[in-house]
């Protein structure tokens, strides 16, 4: 398993100070957050393709800008921002884009399907093209979005999975909804990415009981791929340091284990 930072704690900053901070704090492998790039369109890559390479990071994953859609009308939005999304990953050789299902939850279910056929349709093909795989992630208890529960995401990838679309399971949200055990038995073969944080976005600075049955569990499946710690804005940085070296120590135990 790799650790990874979300730079999206950092995106108030310009996307050379942030990368800059991210690199501050002994970290060597990045997710890219589309919430930094300050107008989505296809010419901002090439300078965040250049500041990344200037901060020696490597990006392992990118998360996908969103738009919730609440009708059939919002569809050409979402699937532009997705669009948008798969060129940076593919600019900034991110073999990996995390996806929300970004469909309101009150949309009656036909119409909710025919949208998700129509953003995906387009999308998996366009990933496709680009060699960028897709890991569709559960929502939080709070989002407004359809994908929260096992049911849920497997009316999603019904629609949506072409065959080949992964995971990845945010730890927050899961322990928030209680859907950790069910995720990881539904899904484990299928994680690609992990959302690393407890409750609230708030940094594992210790190791708890919850801790170590989700990466006990991980590691029986035998996912090595990210542990991306994605946090809520204005943690500290020390608790984000605090963070990294308690998951540098536990990631190294299980390597050796």
């Amino acid at each position: 398993m790799k650790l990874s930072l979300s730079n999206g704690i950092f995106s108030k900053l310009p996307l050379k100070k942030n990368f800059e901070t991210v690199r501050e704090l002994g970290f060597e492998n990045v997710e890219f957050n589309m919430k930094c790039v300050r107008k989505e369109n296809d010419t901002a890559v090439y300078t965040a393709k250049e500041l990344l390479d200037c901060s020696g990071l490597n990006c392992l994953t990118l998360h996908s800008a969103a738009l919730h859609v609440r009708d059939e009308v919002e569809v050409h939005r979402a699937v532009y921002y997705g669009k948008i999304s798969l060129e940076f990953a593919h600019r900034l050789h991110a073999p990996l884009m995390t996806v929300h299902s970004d469909i309101s939850k009150k949309m009656p279910k036909p119409l909710r399907n025919r949208c998700l056929g129509m953003i995906f349709g387009e999308l998996n093909d366009y990933a496709k093209n680009l060699n960028v795989k897709l890991a569709l992630e559960n929502l939080s208890y709070t989002s407004t979005g359809f994908g929260k529960n096992v049911e849920q995401l497997e009316e999603i990838l019904r629609i949506a999975d072409d065959g080949d679309m992964g995971l990845t399971i945010d730890c927050c949200h899961a322990l928030e909804t209680k859907q950790t055990e069910n995720l990881l038995e539904k899904y484990g073969s299928r994680v690609r990415n992990v959302h690393m944080a407890n409750k609230a976005h708030k940094p594992f600075t210790v190791e708890t009981p919850e801790l170590t049955a989700f990466l006990s569990k991980l590691r029986r499946y035998g996912y090595c791929g990210p542990i991306t710690l994605e946090l809520e804005h204005g943690t500290p940085v020390e608790e984000i340091a605090k963070s990294k070296a308690l998951f540098d120590k536990i990631l190294k135990r299980i390597e050796f284990s």
